[in-house]
């Protein structure tokens, strides 16, 4: 009524002012001009209907709504209430405009209500109230508590769908546990659910799981009613520790005891010494009370939960052992904790080495060289003692590497040693013999050992034999460069002192030899051998004769550098056609390797060397330097005029264009052309009235070179 007196007081002070004569006649409505009570005229929206969503509780039945609506054109309103936006029931408004009703509940988090127009306006959303809503249990676990082994699980749950307590299933690691009703009070009813008292809360007792480690709990809320999922309500992780703990820090064989040594405690009787049980190789050997001081163990335990035993019997059977050790549980637990395994082993007894036989070059007058062969795989090492002419014996070396020989030095000439090689482990030890004499010094050395004679084939040396009584002399030879000679031959001795001489044969000419002599005798050391060396006669030999270059291009000296190797030469000389660039000698024929300039060229030039010996033979090399050249090289064309007519001569570039005349040529005459040294030309001959060309070089172009050849043509 009030906005209908308000719109006619609106009408008339438009009326007063001509505001209605200027409206446009298009918005007019014919029944905006009967008399009082007049129509409802004030602009879109004016027909709406009003109202407000007051409250929404969840109860048992569904949602319980509250609030107002009303419509300008009257009537009571009905008002649609919705929850998360899907529409669930109608209530209406009584007479005064208040509604309340409940409706079905469905998930949601916001309630809201539209109001129905009754007339010519639109519905109207009236207002909403953030409420959530479910239909299938809720709650939550607060807490878990330990009480010995049990575990207590506080929390809540609800059921929208009744006020009744609701029943929680409870399941630990996946198995079902335990049953019970959510019926504990609460200080409050739970947050949206004021109307359904304070009985849902829960404090479920379950045992706790056997089995050390960690383990999983959860607790569901059984749906009743409307809903369809029993709701996970959450679920925790807590630890179990009963059985016992520790571990085997150490296990030591010595000789045919052992040391364990370890901790160990139990969770459950912390302050209790715990019991250890000892197994070696699966066998038990004994139980030990974990009750010494370990000042390092967890503080939780404290300091005397150690265990260290020394005494007990080792398992002697050659091989690996195993030793574990077992925590043994006092109470709670279910299991006796294995605290650690550790190995051990006993070696096999070695076998005795075997010592290899004494070769030529083992024993000497002042030491003797002793190798072995192993024939054990369980020995720390290898001792070996010494007896000397049948006396004590005494260690004198001790080995634990890999090397299997030892050599005794500074010895007594003449003398019988005795060895003893001896194979140990920490448990056995096996032994070889082997005795030697050692040999009397070497003979003396000969002296003035020279070469008196050479041939092709054939090297005489002569030496002052020093010895006497030596049984005969060995001889070799070799190249320098031999470490060991490769030929050694016996020569008989002379009786007494005095010179020895001896031809060498089958060698190579113009080589490089180094022969050797010793006297030997039975029972004595190798004389140092005295040595010579010296060259065989022969021919030279050029091994080698080269140039840096091989090739100069036309008119682009190059600098050319001559390399040489020779054996048996003792001159060289070499030349650059006629001219002699280099005259050299040496001393000595050997091996003999040199350089000399060539000189500043552009090709075509023949080097020759030749190696001169001592005896006047000689051996010679060329090498060649070639002249490298894309145009022809003419020194001069001398050029016949056998036509009726007058021609001339001319240079052309390149591209065909005149540069220069050389000249005429008059029937029956002749002109000689000679480019300059280095030049690049076309040369052509023309017939100057009709351009017809009487000749041309064949490739064109041709390089003006003052070693280049000299050409006589004719043509008309």
């Amino acid at each position: 009524m009030k906005r209908r007196i308000h719109a006619a007081i609106l009408a008339v002070l438009a009326a007063s002012v001509g505001l209605v004569a200027q409206a446009n006649p298009a918005h007019a409505r014919p029944d905006c001009d009967v008399p009082d009570p007049p129509p409802i005229c004030d602009g879109a929206g004016s027909h709406d209907p009003e109202g407000d969503l007051t409250g929404a509780t969840r109860v048992p039945a569904g949602v319980s709504v509250t609030g107002w609506a009303t419509d300008p054109d009257g009537g009571r309103v009905q008002v649609d209430i919705s929850i998360g936006g899907t529409k669930v029931g109608t209530v209406t408004a009584g007479s005064g405009g208040s509604f309340s009703g409940t409706v079905p509940a469905r998930p949601g988090s916001t309630v809201c209500a539209r109001a129905l127009s009754n007339g010519a306006g639109s519905s109207k959303l009236i207002g909403c109230v953030n409420l959530a809503v479910a239909v299938d249990p809720v709650g939550a676990v607060d807490r878990i508590e330990r009480v010995g082994t049990d575990l207590v699980l506080h929390g809540w749950a609800i059921d929208g769908d009744t006020t009744d307590a609701i029943w929680l299933h409870v399941y630990q690691d996946g198995v079902f546990a335990t049953a019970a009703p959510a019926d504990r009070a609460l200080s409050a009813p739970p947050a949206g659910y004021p109307g359904y008292g304070t009985g849902h809360g829960f404090a479920v007792t379950v045992p706790e799981r056997p089995g050390d480690g960690e383990h999983n709990v959860c607790v569901y809320a059984i749906n009743v009613g409307a809903g369809t999922v029993n709701t996970e309500l959450g679920c925790r992780t807590y630890t179990v520790r009963h059985d016992p703990t520790g571990a085997l820090d150490e296990v030591t064989r010595t000789g045919n005891t052992l040391r364990v040594r370890g901790w160990s405690a139990d969770p459950d009787e912390p302050q209790t010494p715990t019991e250890v049980h000892i197994y070696d190789s699966g066998v038990f050997v004994r139980s030990v009370t974990a009750n010494g001081h370990r000042p390092d163990l967890p503080g939780e335990y404290g300091p005397t939960h150690g265990y260290d035993v020394t005494d007990l019997p080792a398992n002697m059977t050659p091989g690996p052992h195993t030793v574990c050790a077992y925590a043994i549980n006092r109470s709670h637990g279910v299991h006796n904790t294995q605290l650690g395994c550790r190995n051990y082993a006993v070696p096999a007894p070695v076998a005795a080495p075997t010592i290899n036989p004494f070769g030529e070059w083992d024993i000497y007058s002042n030491e003797i060289h002793v190798s072995w062969t192993d024939n054990s795989t369980s020995e720390d090492g290898y001792r070996v003692e010494r007896s000397v002419a049948g006396g004590p014996w005494a260690e004198i070396s001790r080995r634990t590497d890999a090397f299997r020989s030892l050599t005794d030095r500074n010895l007594t000439p003449n003398t019988r040693h005795c060895y003893r090689v001896i194979a140990f482990n920490e448990l056995t030890e096996a032994a070889a013999e082997v005795c030697a004499t050692t040999k009397q010094p070497p003979l003396p050395q000969p002296t003035g050992l020279t070469v008196v004679g050479r041939t092709d084939t054939t090297l005489t040396v002569r030496w002052t034999d020093n010895a006497e009584g030596e049984d005969h002399y060995l001889l070799g030879w070799g190249r320098p460069t031999d470490q060991i000679l490769p030929r050694i031959i016996s020569i008989p001795a002379n009786p007494g002192t005095g010179e020895m001489t001896y031809t060498v044969t089958g060698l190579d000419s113009s080589t490089d030899y180094r022969v050797a002599v010793s006297p030997r005798k039975a029972g004595h050391d190798t004389a140092p051998p005295l040595d010579t060396t010296a060259w065989t006669t022969g021919g030279p030999i050029v091994d080698g004769f080269t140039s840096s270059v091989g090739a100069v291009q036309a008119c682009t000296p190059t600098e050319v550098t001559l390399n040489w190797k020779t054996t048996g030469a003792t001159r060289v000389v070499v030349k650059r056609g006629t001219t002699t660039l280099a005259d050299r000698t040496q001393s000595g024929p050997g091996v003999w390797e040199g350089s000399v300039s060539g000189g500043s060229h552009d090709g075509d030039v023949l080097y020759t060397l030749t190696a001169y010996a001592a005896d006047g033979r000689t051996a010679t090399a060329n090498v060649p330097v070639y002249r490298s050249t894309p145009y022809p090289l003419v020194k001069s064309i001398e050029f016949n005029n056998t036509g009726w007519y007058r021609l001339e001569a001319w240079y052309y570039d390149l591209y065909d264009n005149k540069i220069q005349k050389i000249g005429d040529v008059a029937s029956g005459g002749k002109i000689n052309i000679t480019p300059g040294h280095c030049q690049v030309r076309r040369i052509k001959v023309i017939d100057p009235n009709t351009g017809r060309v009487a000749f041309m070089p064949g490739s064109q172009l041709v390089l003006g070179h003052n070693e280049g050849g000299v050409s006589q043509v004719a043509a008309g």
